[in-house]
């Protein structure tokens, strides 16, 4: 028989524990109030103009994340259109089966028109629900103390910035919420005699959310292998769901391809190169806290959170030394859980996720230093010290980055709409010629925003670079102009997110914009392109012609010279939204 005051004891730690949980949530969404008063942005524009029929290619309300199905004829429509640049793979590839997280954006739509706070009202109620399930796993596998702290970390930390403030990205939370529910669950059967098909479904709910949830089944391999007690067997029913997914992801033709920042494990050279390159950084973030989307935009940035990634590895193997089978499973499930998220460009909205398993680790660490800080030997005493780090790291530094880059999210957001208000009356005209932009805001969003606002398009959206520093742009006749990019096209993530640096032009001609005939005629350092011909079908003194130059007041009409005539084109800026 239970006695009654061991079993009232329980009842009250459980109700503390949840009482603490209760204010983590209230703080990490206090922090993150200001996602409340996004805008759209990027993709969000995207898809608000699937939804009005005004992408350049048809897509269903449960399909909004297939931007391009890989197929030379939807390329060469979204080129036509402007919506993708001239240089674009013709076999290029960005499509994911997220089904109810496409719905859900839908639904927003539906219910709320495009008043974004609505949207992201609904984005916070699912973040909470996704947090409460991560307070409920560790609580029920952890020690209270340690769950708690681990939480804390997880709920304050930088990774949930975008997805909170992002529409297009509330599928990493969809994904974590569901994924951890079916981690639950499973540990659950495995633990308390659950039913086991509960994980199952959960974990069909994860990848109907999006691929993330490969992430959650990491976490589950993990949990059976550190186990090892029968794992294949407990496995089987996750991995049937796994496999299924995998097939009708591939059947279906979802996937990518010939993208330099977004690579599907099909393309297995290139998707190792990205592993061993992406996959230091995010360790590095795990462990650190580090901004990982400031850092990971530079060269020198990039490459310092390759080399604290690998010591977070190195560190963290030489401490795992000897550590109970929790440890081990977390251990383990954060490196399983990031390896599908190398497939992404960088960012710390990759860790949603992976991130849960890393915190387990670093509050682990941190009150190990604690319970040892009377010991008087070095070793304990730089433990203390370094735990003192990553508890400024994470708990102080984190949520800073968070609210941040909330800020920043909300910047470019409006520098994209502030771009498409600048540019009437001349986007209704036949042909905008922009010759260089800054990034995406002035890119593509221009005339995505004013699809998705129902707006005026121009008939054609012609930018001729995206590539950073000075250019040159000679008239050679009526229709001609060649763009001399001085540090040479296509080193960017920007630029390479529409071809991989290693895919060569066609030896044809590129068509575009309506009978415009492109060709590279030189390359520069390292085989990039730097010298472009362009020879449009109409000439350049058409009043329906229009050459634009992006600046930080948003666009600016720019006269072209006489035939003949070389100018120095400045580096494009992006707008500065207006106050």
């Amino acid at each position: 028989m239970a006695d009654p005051h061991e079993a009232a004891a329980r009842s009250r730690a459980r109700a503390t524990a949840w009482r603490w949980v209760l204010a983590i949530v209230l703080l990490a969404a206090a922090l993150r109030s200001e996602a409340l008063w996004v805008g759209f942005a990027m993709d969000d524009w995207a898809q608000l103009a699937m939804l009005a029929n005004a992408y350049g290619v048809e897509r269903a309300p449960w399909d909004l994340f297939s931007f391009c199905d890989g197929s030379p004829r939807e390329v060469g429509l979204m080129v036509e259109s402007g919506l993708f640049p001239w240089w674009t793979d013709q076999e290029l590839k960005l499509s994911t089966l997220r089904p109810l997280a496409s719905l859900l954006v839908w639904l927003d739509v539906e219910a709320f028109g495009i008043d974004a706070r609505w949207h992201r009202v609904h984005t916070l109620v699912w973040w909470i629900a996704m947090l409460v399930v991560v307070a409920r796993l560790l609580l029920r596998v952890l020690p209270m103390r340690w769950a708690l702290l681990a939480f804390a970390l997880y709920a304050l930390d930088e990774c949930h910035a975008q997805p909170l403030a992002w529409s297009a990205n509330r599928n990493a939370i969809l994904a974590t919420l569901f994924g951890i529910a079916a981690v639950d669950a499973h540990v659950r059967w495995r633990e308390d005699g659950a039913a086991s098909w509960h994980a199952w479904v959960l974990l069909v709910l994860a990848f109907a959310s999006g691929e993330v949830a490969l992430a959650a089944f990491g976490f589950i391999g993990a949990y059976e292998v550190t186990r090892r007690d029968r794992p294949m067997r407990a496995l089987a029913g996750c991995i049937v769901v796994v496999v299924a997914w995998a097939i009708l992801h591939r059947v279906l033709g979802y996937g990518a391809a010939y993208s330099g920042v977004y690579v599907d494990p099909s393309e297995v050279s290139s998707w190792i190169v990205a592993a061993l390159d992406r996959g230091p950084i995010l360790l590095a973030d795990l462990a650190f806290a580090l901004p990982t989307g400031q850092l990971a935009l530079g060269g020198r940035g990039m490459l310092v959170q390759r080399v604290l990634g690998v010591v977070a590895f190195a560190a963290a193997a030489w401490w795992l030394r000897g550590r109970d089978g929790r440890s081990r499973w977390f251990a383990l499930a954060a490196v399983l859980a990031m390896i599908p998220m190398v497939s992404a460009f960088v960012s710390a909205r990759l860790l949603v996720l992976p991130a849960i398993a890393g915190h387990v680790l670093v509050a682990a660490f941190i009150l190990e230093a604690i319970d040892a800080r009377a010991l008087h030997r070095v070793g304990s005493k730089l433990r203390l010290v370094v735990a003192a780090a990553l508890g400024i790291a994470h708990l102080g530094l984190a949520p800073w980055w968070s609210v941040r880059e909330i800020a920043d999210l909300r910047e470019f957001g409006a520098a994209a709409q502030q771009a498409s208000d600048t540019a009437p009356p001349e986007i209704g005209r036949e042909l905008v010629i922009v010759p260089v932009v800054a990034d995406p805001s002035t890119l593509l969003y221009p005339p995505l925003v004013r699809a998705a606002l129902g707006s005026s398009l121009p008939g054609r959206w012609a930018v001729l670079s995206a590539a950073p520093g000075p250019h040159r742009l000679r008239r050679v006749d009526a229709r001609t102009l060649e763009l001399h990019a001085l540090g040479g096209l296509l080193r960017t993530p920007v630029e390479q997110m529409f071809r991989r640096r290693d895919r060569p032009f066609y030896r044809d001609p590129i068509q575009a914009w309506n009978g415009a005939v492109i060709e590279v005629l030189d390359y520069g350092t390292q085989d990039f392109p730097s010298r472009v011909r362009f020879t449009f079908a109409q000439s350049l003194d058409d009043p329906q012609v229009v050459v634009m130059l992006a600046t930080p007041r948003g666009f600016v009409r720019y006269p072209l010279g006489p035939i003949g005539s070389e100018i120095a084109v400045p580096p494009a800026s992006a707008p500065l939204a207006a106050d």
